[in-house]
């Protein structure tokens, strides 16, 4: 069995029936494990949590780029405590 015919989320076996493939990856999830709506690409595409984490900071990363020169001090604090929060949980996450 291929990686890909594991969910990611719950770690059993997928089939063809009620999954959903990420348009990225090819990983397979069943419907059931994921939310829809953190999921999807803008255009509606599926996106496995990997994929979708990485779309998520890849558009962080322009904003943050073009414009944390807008952002208060209090503002800038706030994101880097946040930042810090999710290291923090992706550390001790196993």
């Amino acid at each position: 069995m291929d990686d890909k015919d594991i969910c990611p989320v719950c770690g059993k076996a997928v089939s063809d029936e009620n999954c959903i493939t990420c348009t990225i990856c090819k990983t397979k999830m069943h419907r059931d494990c994921i939310d829809e709506e953190v999921l999807t690409d803008a255009a509606g595409e599926y996106l496995c949590p990997y994929d979708a984490a990485i779309a998520a900071l890849d558009w962080f990363d322009s904003v943050i780029t073009c414009y944390s020169h807008s952002l208060t001090e209090d503002q800038r604090r706030e994101l880097i405590d946040r930042l810090r929060s999710y290291i923090e949980l992706l550390e001790h996450t196993s």
